[in-house]
């Protein structure tokens, strides 16, 4: 029996430019000690491709994987919807394979924050053909089940690891004041009235004119992603999806304020793993973790940052950073990835 794990063979300025590529790149590396085997593909030359080409591709694609062996689809896999299904499709019908997906994100609830039936959504359908689920976090599996129809066998990562190809540095500044690292157009920051510097890393044309406006946000533009551990070394990292207001230029990710009560934020692994204690929406899956092991703080909305933080001393903020750090260990060398990976190996094996 071998064991298999699909990535995605993009160029390495795809790297710096989307989470999604970069959680892949990661979950296939940490997945690699274990001697799980990579299934490579190549995402640019395929998308556009006629039926002919695509039905070659994929059948190289899937030609090692032999009757017995374990599959895992890492999906998204970020083709496009029609070369996804008929990978993923093909994958299922080999005869005495075991298919499990790891799920990264779902993009239906991304985009749609409605409280409509998803059941029949392709995604779901996709989920509910494989033998088993890795979800993100328990609260993602709660609404997997109950709003998505997934029958299929679900186990849950917790938290998502992060490889970090220059080690961060232990030590920290005490500042009163927060990084938010990633996407701008997912946060509505005109809200933010407090007198604490939030400094934003990202692409500056996500952002409104009143954004750009505020003082009390410090816009520092687009910094490589393996630059970031090195450079998170003050204060604390700000994972917030908040955008009550709906605004038109923030409305492209019309579920995101309600997707992060559900997902697990790579700028949350990337925090943690640099060592940085985090400040999380008190809906996040994860603010009871970050409470009580001591990771850092919770807030209702971003208004609350300037008490939350404001009560903190240089002793308290140290205590984080030792619990932290813990973490940042974890976190780099695969602890959640290998822990979870190892335990859907055991259940697919079990299964005949």
């Amino acid at each position: 029996m071998t064991v298999w794990i699909t990535e995605a063979d993009v160029p390495e300025i795809l790297y710096t430019q989307s989470s999604g590529y970069i959680a892949n790149r990661d979950m296939a590396f940490f997945s690699s000690q274990l001697g799980i085997k990579s299934l490579r593909y190549k995402k640019i030359g395929i998308e556009n491709a006629c039926q002919s080409f695509i039905d070659d591709e994929v059948e190289n694609i899937l030609s090692p994987i032999l009757p017995g062996d374990i599959v895992f689809v890492q999906f998204p896999t970020w083709l496009n919807y029609q070369v996804e299904d008929f990978l993923i499709e093909k994958l299922l019908s080999l005869p005495d394979v075991k298919v499990c997906l790891i799920l990264w994100d779902v993009i239906a609830w991304l985009f749609d924050d409605s409280d409509r039936d998803f059941t029949k959504d392709r995604e779901f359908r996709l989920m509910n053909q494989s033998q088993l689920i890795i979800s993100p976090n328990e609260k993602m599996t709660e609404r997997l089940v109950k709003d998505g129809g997934i029958k299929a066998e679900i186990i849950s990562m917790g938290l998502s690891d992060y490889n970090c190809v220059s080690p961060p540095s232990f030590r920290k500044v005490f500042k009163k004041e927060l990084t938010f690292v990633g996407t701008l157009n997912k946060t509505d920051f005109s809200q933010y009235d407090g007198k604490l510097l939030i400094n934003l890393i990202g692409d500056p044309e996500q952002l409104t004119a009143e954004e750009n406006g505020k003082t009390n946000l410090n816009i520092i533009g687009e910094i490589p992603n393996s630059a970031l551990p090195r450079y998170l070394n003050a204060g604390f990292g700000l994972v917030s999806y908040h955008n009550r207001d709906k605004i038109i230029e923030k409305s492209y990710f019309s579920g995101a304020e309600r997707y992060g009560q559900l997902n697990n934020p790579l700028k949350l692994s990337l925090y943690l793993a640099s060592g940085l204690p985090v400040i999380v929406d008190r809906c996040s899956p994860h603010a009871d973790r970050i409470l009580e092991e001591g990771l850092g703080l919770v807030i209702n909305e971003l208004n609350d940052i300037d008490e939350v933080v404001g009560g903190i001393n240089k002793s308290h903020y140290n205590e984080m950073l030792e619990n932290t750090w813990k973490y940042s260990i974890k976190l780099r060398s695969g602890f959640f990835t290998k822990n979870v990976m190892r335990k859907a190996i055991l259940y697919l094996s079990d299964q005949s």
